[in-house]
């Protein structure tokens, strides 16, 4: 599944991503921070959106 994901290279400040948090919740929001120094991660890329909140990048997008 980690070749799905996004990488490193691909993650910005400001890029809107979804995330998925520890308990399993999914939510839509932009990038404040990226957490993880690896270029690829079998779960997903750790990030911290704006909003404050911590997750695994499962995809770019969507748009909002």
């Amino acid at each position: 599944m980690s070749a799905d994901l996004p990488t490193r290279d691909e993650l910005r400040k400001g890029l809107t991503v979804e995330i998925e948090q520890e308990n399993g919740d999914r939510l839509v929001g932009e990038i404040g921070a990226v957490l993880t120094d690896e270029r690829t991660h079998p779960d997903g890329i750790l990030v911290k959106l704006k909003s404050g909140v911590r997750g695994r990048v499962k995809r770019i997008g969507p748009e909002v």
